[in-house]
Parts: structure tokens; C-alpha cells; sequence
């Protein structure tokens, strides 16, 4: 015997695709087949979609997801009408497979998606509406979806001349260029004031200093005898932001040595020359995807072309009123 569509409307009254108590507290966003459509529902399908992992913002805004909702009413009523809609022993069997894929079993399921504020049923219809679907492909619609490898091969090497890309250009970028690091050690000769002839007496001990010294080691033997020298520690200097007029001297003096005296804000200063490196940024960590992770994506982007087009026709004929027109697309 053929179930009518009305039939299957009056149905749904007892076990209602949004057969919830919170139901009656949202508002109906659309009807479909008689079925609401309520803004919880919306609410619960996002939550539902972050658990399961989607992150993309377009599949999780309010109105894509309101549709999807109305579209998986449509998907689960036309494997009614057609005699091939999931027992609720295959929708079980699909949620054991997913709460193993997310290694755990049914306890962990349930009190995941209720740490989540989500209810069972909302998963199981989700569950439902897909393997409804899937049905219907093979026995109604007589489809097969399959990816020709030609196709993968065109995607997986569009995909790498994408990714080859864009490291070129981050290579190129000049922050990643090898730099020249000057290696530094501040010398100080503290001086209160501005006193001219205290300033000039620093500048002479410092000279002296600094003719003494023959290595970055020997500053402080260097330093034995005069009073309050501070010797900083050694420091890195980008060869790019030195003044240019104070790197030659550095480059003149030779490592090993200092420049100066020279004025600072404290007193007076040496800069002794350490040595010099070059720092090259490490090499980017480029991970292409896999041939099956392209064919894979390719799969999905094939399911959802001909999901798209066999919904809209489904939707042709399912009666669907929207409550809430910001949500008709």
C-alpha cells in the first residue's frame, strides 16, 4: 500500500522530525509537510555542527542551517513515501560508526553532545535525513557518485600549484631573507650630569679602555682600575638598522675591539665587537595533501552537486511555508 504525503504528514504529529519540549517555547521559522522548523532547531544543528567539527562560517549561519533543516524534512519524508526511510536499528548502527570514528562509544556520544547542550535527537535526525538520502540516490534516482581519476589528478595538481604559490611568495617576502647580526657588547662609563670636564675625564678613561681591549672576554680585565664600569651583556644588533657611519667603524676597528668613546645618555660608552653571524629563517614546513584527501574532497564536492540538484527537485513538490520570511532563500 502507497503512504500518501498526507498520511505521512498526520504521522509526524506523534514522532515530529523537532519532537521536542522546547519546541513550543521557539518560534516556527517554516513549515514543511506540516513539520515546524523552529529557531532551537536552528540553534541545535549549529551546536551539533561544531561538535561534529564544521568550522566553515557559511555553512553555519542561520539561514543556510534553517534551510539544510528544511531540506533534510524533505530528504526524510520522500524515503518515507518511497518505503525506504532508516529503522531506528540503522539510524542506532549509524551512531555506533560515528561515535567510533570520534573515539568513543554511545555513553560518550550522549554525554558529549549534552556536555554541549544538545539533545540525542538532534544528531539522530541529522543521521536520519543523511542516510535517507543516500537511499534515495540508489534506489529512486538510480545515482552513482564517483570521481573520475582524471579529475583527481587535474584537482591534486591544481592544489600544488596553489601551495607552490604562495610559499614563493612568502619566501620572497624580505623579512624571511638571510640577515646579518653584528654581535655587541655595551661598555659604560656612568656619568651624574653634564658636567664638561667630569664628561671628558669619563672620555679619556674610556679611551684608555678601549685600547686595552683585544677580545670581548677581556672587557672587564680591560676595565680593572677604573672606577664604575659597567659591562652590559652581549647583544645582537640587525646589521640593517645600525647606522651606516657606525657599523663602518665597527668594520674598521675589527673584532676583538671597540668603537669609541662615545656620547650616551648615561655618561659615555664603548661598543666592543663581538663578531658577526648571519641568521637564515628556517625553511617552511610544506605539507601537501594526500592523492586520497583530494579525492575525497573532490567526492564531497560531487555529493553536494548532485544533493543540490535532487533537493530542489524534491522541494517542488513538499509544501513549504516560511514563518519567518528572513529566512526564505
Amino acid at each position: 500500500m502507497k503512504i500518501s504525503r498526507l498520511t505521512i504528514c498526520a504521522l509526524a504529529l506523534l514522532t515530529s522530525f523537532h519532537a521536542h519540549s522546547f519546541a513550543q517555547e521557539a518560534s516556527v521559522i517554516a513549515t514543511v509537510n506540516d513539520h515546524p522548523v523552529t529557531s532551537f532547531d536552528v540553534d541545535q544543528r549549529i551546536r551539533l555542527l561544531k561538535v561534529l567539527g564544521v568550522v566553515q562560517p557559511a555553512k553555519l549561519g542561520r539561514v543556510q542551517v534553517a534551510n539544510d533543516l528544511i531540506n533534510d524534512v524533505v530528504k526524510i519524508d520522500e524515503a518515507k513515501l518511497n518505503h525506504i526511510d532508516p529503522t531506528e536499528k540503522d539510524i542506532d548502527q549509524r551512531l555506533q560508526q560515528m561515535a567510533t570514528s570520534m573515539k568513543t562509544d554511545d555513553a560518550g556520544l550522549k554525554a558529549k553532545l549534552g556536555s554541549q547542550g544538545l539533545a540525542m535527537i538532534t544528531l539522530r535526525q541529522y543521521a536520519a535525513a543523511q542516510m535517507s538520502f543516500a537511499r534515495l540516490l540508489s534506489a529512486k534516482f538510480h545515482e552513482k557518485v564517483n570521481v573520475d581519476q582524471a579529475e583527481v589528478d587535474r584537482k591534486f595538481a591544481s592544489i600544488k600549484s596553489e601551495i607552490n604559490g604562495k610559499v614563493a611568495k612568502v619566501m620572497a617576502d624580505p623579512r624571511r631573507q638571510p640577515v646579518k647580526v653584528m654581535q655587541l657588547q655595551e661598555v659604560n662609563f656612568p656619568v651624574e650630569g653634564n658636567d664638561p670636564q667630569l664628561l671628558q675625564s669619563r672620555a679619556v678613561e674610556a679611551a684608555q679602555v678601549a685600547s686595552k681591549i683585544k677580545s670581548c672576554s677581556g672587557v672587564r680585565a680591560a676595565s680593572t682600575g677604573i672606577f664604575n664600569v659597567q659591562v652590559g651583556k652581549m647583544i645582537e644588533a640587525d646589521s640593517r638598522k645600525l647606522p651606516a657611519p657606525l657599523q663602518a667603524q665597527i668594520t674598521a676597528r675589527g673584532v676583538g675591539h671597540a668603537v669609541g668613546p662615545m656620547r650616551y645618555k648615561g655618561g659615555i660608552q664603548l661598543l666592543a665587537y663581538c663578531g658577526s653571524r648571519m641568521i637564515t629563517p628556517p625553511k617552511l614546513n610544506v605539507q601537501y595533501p594526500t592523492r586520497q584527501q583530494i579525492e575525497a574532497m573532490a567526492m564531497n564536492e560531487k555529493y553536494d552537486s548532485i544533493e543540490a540538484k535532487y533537493v530542489a527537485k524534491m522541494r517542488q513538490t513538499a509544501i513549504i511555508e516560511y514563518k519567518d520570511q528572513s529566512y526564505a532563500q
